[in-house]
């Protein structure tokens, strides 16, 4: 498998802010793999971003540039 399309992730932590972050990305036509998303929505406790299963987002190394620089813009925008 080429190195460019290799899957990365991107995203490890609590079932919430990953959905909010998989919209964002579907949004901009980036297709992503959910890790843990049923145990994140059954057990949310056990996969927080400190919990020993976090819910993963999973992008295509074709799309991890943009999907990286999204995730970055959408950090900055939080509020503190």
């Amino acid at each position: 498998m080429p190195q460019e399309t290799k899957p990365v992730q991107i995203f490890a932590g609590d079932f919430h802010r990953a959905s909010i972050i998989k919209n964002m990305l579907e949004n901009h036509g980036i297709y992503v793999f959910v890790q843990n998303e049923h145990m994140g929505s059954i057990a949310p406790w056990q996969v927080a971003s400190g919990g020993f299963n976090p819910v993963k987002l999973i992008v295509s190394g074709l799309d991890s540039e943009q999907a990286l620089r999204l995730l970055e813009e959408f950090n900055s925008d939080l509020p503190e």
